[in-house]
């Protein structure tokens, strides 16, 4: 018997009965969930609503324990020299303070107040060494002209917990010591000015993305009420998000950039799944289904897709989590919550929400002009008529769409990975203008020293062995300076002795200082040249020019494992849901292909142009190392979306028509403008972070917003019907048997025949005379 569940028979022969079974349990389910969520769309809504006022409660009470942090590979070479550099007190320091007294530091009262506030800072609670020029007389802690000194302090536990001991211990020691006019930075002090500078740029952020938004979906709608729906769901999402992470934060570090990115981010993916499923919803409608079924409609096929896409991405964002980078895992963490709560309001919320808007989803628009608007915000000519230009030169334009992606990656070949640094800080920012001045004033800068740590080495006893090695370390170039227990070394030569006493202490360090800023290629040359030199003994070696070589090297290492994972990942998936081989495999190529695109961009516009200001983090033209990543995942995740909810609506044709020209086209025509307007959605959502004064979040929201852009364009609106143009009826051959129809999560029970002889190449002839009735 043929089934008649959704008022047209469709052949019994044409399925494989176990494909069939799991289609029907996917669509049945979905359809079920949308009309359960319908008929009691009072409670959910309701339940909703005290799930959000429960998730502002939670963000309010822990809010305050975002961190920020995690840009050093963790459990690498450096990250041990620096645990063994601890007990000699000459670990990389969290805070470095800038004393300038204005008058000599040597004077009896400028003395004091420096010996009392380092003594103070020892004292502290999670602090783990304080060093000054008044505690030690070292001569690099004081500047050239003797009006300057530096207070170094070491804090206790991850970089989160040292930001939290920084903020309450600042303020204290200022007030211990006002005379001094003490300046801080550090990474502890930079962590601490982001957090704040993060918190504050989120309100300005949302003030320009909310109103530019709306406009855009009212325009995409034609209706109020419409515009309603995703914005309510995008909202819902990014706020449970942020309730999410919340509590997250009592389990394990979290960076404040995740509330930035789950806002931009959930508010963007949110408002794409409903837009497209609600889109589907007014196409059933005016196809003459009442609200209840053609929501069920809708979220059976639409929502399948938005389920898909859902998965996609959070298989992108979940992969991210092979780099031993803290930044990067707390980030892929808050996209993986965002990204499931924005599936799950699609699905839960988005049927009550039609049911309590009911007619007013339309706007008040005339019985006769219904039509025209409802299928008007899925239909466009424009897009109709470039679908057909590309398909009839397939070959040109699929040359000319990936030439330009290709050129677009190649300046991926220039990227200069960096770490975070006080660069990524506003310039007036106290942080970073303390660190500018450190490195003006001070001859040899704690940050561009590289600790050699020798534990086993006694400095008497091999008291000739330790000359010999300073000696040839202050040859090398780019090295001004060498310190050893001994003495002080230049050019080969000891420039300054120290008397050594013996100890029982065992062990000892050699001081390299390099001349040029710590993240530049000469000193990368300096520190591969430092730990290829046979040392008097066991040698580690420390400072952040050796955790930006490991992190370089752990982040180089991990990415074949990534991209394995992604591109393998995303493949298998989108095989299941499509059952076309050669589908799933132009889905992977294409997100590649966009991967490379969104970092190029990246390094045009910021590291080659700065046509946005200089990149955040070392100088030189260079990149915050975990930046590319991000958006590399990103930009793959919401590719592959787009190419979900494309493919979906070809498939549909194709099962219809068994035509290959008219599905690209009939595929391109219905989802054209909902891409456009999808992509300005997602552009401006993520181009919001535009607006912030920290530099990551300016280099991550340009990119995104302009390979969006990109995507939805020349990728959707050419490259993929070019490709699938000239690859004809390969597109939809499976892996099955010769008698299998194409199966999968795309197809649905009244789209396996051809339409009816009187209605054949006029899709909308049925849909025009119910709505004019």
């Amino acid at each position: 018997m043929p089934d008649k569940s959704a008022g047209v028979a469709v052949p019994q022969e044409t399925v494989v009965p176990r494909a069939r079974a799991a289609v029907g349990r996917a669509a049945g389910l979905l359809d079920a969930v949308a009309r359960w969520s319908f008929r009691r769309c009072w409670w959910v809504l309701g339940s909703a609503a005290c799930l959000l006022a429960l998730c502002a409660v939670l963000g309010v009470s822990m809010g305050g324990r975002w961190s920020n942090g995690g840009y050093n590979a963790e459990g690498t070479a450096a990250w041990r020299a620096e645990d063994a550099a601890r007990p000699f007190a000459a670990s990389t320091p969290d805070l470095v303070l800038y004393a300038r007294p204005g008058r000599s530091v040597d004077s009896p009262g400028v003395a004091e107040q420096g010996r009392r506030v380092t003594e103070l800072a020892a004292r502290a609670p999670g602090v783990e060494v304080a060093l000054s020029y008044w505690s030690t007389g070292l001569g690099p802690l004081r500047t050239a002209d003797g009006r300057g000194a530096l207070l170094r302090i070491d804090l206790k536990g991850s970089d989160s917990d040292a930001a939290r001991t920084a903020r309450s211990l600042v303020p204290v020691l200022r007030a211990a010591a006002p005379g001094l006019r003490l300046s801080v930075s550090g990474p502890a002090w930079v962590n601490v000015t982001a957090t704040e500078q993060a918190q504050r740029d989120l309100l300005h952020s949302e003030l320009f993305n909310l109103p530019v938004v709306l406009l855009v979906l009212v325009l995409a709608f034609g209706s109020l009420g419409a515009t309603l729906v995703p914005v309510v769901i995008g909202a819902a999402a990014a706020s449970g998000a942020l309730a999410v992470l919340s509590v997250v934060t009592r389990l394990t570090p979290v960076t404040v950039f995740a509330v930035n990115l789950s806002c931009a981010l959930g508010f963007g993916l949110a408002v794409d799944y409903a837009l497209f499923t609600l889109s589907r919803y007014r196409e059933e409608r005016a196809r003459g289904l009442v609200a209840e079924e053609a929501v069920g409609r809708a979220m059976s096929t639409t929502g399948r897709a938005v389920v898909c896409c859902a998965l996609t991405m959070a298989w992108c964002m979940a992969a991210l989590l092979v780099f031993p980078l803290g930044l990067i895992r707390s980030l892929a963490i808050a996209s993986l919550i965002v990204v499931a709560l924005c599936a799950v309001g699609t699905v839960f919320l988005l049927p009550a929400l039609v049911a309590v808007l009911g007619e007013r989803i339309d706007g008040l628009i005339a019985p006769r002009r219904r039509l025209r608007s409802v299928t008007g915000a899925s239909v466009s000519p424009a897009w109709r008529q470039v679908a057909v230009t590309v398909t009839k030169r397939p070959v040109l334009w699929a040359l000319a769409g990936s030439a330009l992606l290709l050129g677009l990656a190649t300046p991926v070949l220039g990227l200069r990975p960096a770490l975070m640094d006080e660069t990524i800080l506003p310039p007036r920012a106290e942080a970073r203008a303390a660190a500018e001045a450190v490195r003006r004033d001070f001859p040899y800068p704690p940050d561009r020293q590289l600790t050699v740590v020798l534990p086993r080495t006694d400095p008497v006893a091999e008291a000739a062995g330790l000359d010999a090695y300073a000696r040839h370390l202050s040859t090398f170039p780019g090295t001004t300076r060498v310190s050893t227990a001994a003495g002080d070394y230049t050019g080969g030569r000891l420039a300054e002795a120290r008397h050594t006493t013996a100890s029982a202490k065992r062990g000892t360090l050699v001081v390299a200082f390099a001349a040029e800023p710590v993240q530049s290629r000469a000193t990368a040359r300096l520190v591969d040249a430092v730990r290829g030199t046979p040392a008097p003994g066991p040698a580690q070696v420390a400072g952040t020019a050796v955790h930006l070589a490991d992190t370089r090297r752990a982040v180089t290492a991990a990415c074949g494992w990534w991209a394995a994972l992604t591109l393998g990942g995303v493949f298998i998936m989108l095989l299941a849901f499509t059952r076309s081989l050669l589908i799933a495999l132009k889905a992977a190529a294409l997100g590649g292909l966009s991967i490379g695109a969104a970092l190029g961009l990246m390094v045009l516009l910021f590291q080659r142009w700065q046509l946005l200001g200089p990149p955040a983090g070392g100088g030189e033209g260079a990149l915050e190392i975990t930046m590319p990543l991000l958006a590399a995942a990103l930009a793959f995740g919401l590719c592959v979306d787009y190419e979900v909810f494309l493919v979906s609506r070809m498939v549909e044709e194709w099962r219809r028509t068994r035509r290959n020209t008219a599905s690209i086209v009939f595929g391109i025509e219905h989802t054209g403008r909902l891409f456009t307007a999808a992509a300005l959605v997602v552009a401006i959502s993520m181009g919001a972070l535009m607006v912030s004064r920290v530099r990551l979040l300016v280099v991550l929201g340009a990119t995104m917003a302009a390979i969006v852009i990109l995507d939805a364009t020349v990728v959707r609106g050419v490259l993929v019907p070019a490709v699938m143009q000239l690859a004809g009826r390969a597109n939809w051959w499976t892996p099955a048997t010769r008698r299998r129809a194409p199966a999968g999560p795309f197809s649905h029970r009244d789209g396996d025949r051809a339409p009816d002889s009187e209605d054949s190449g006029r899709p909308h002839e049925r849909v025009r005379r119910r709505a004019l009735e």
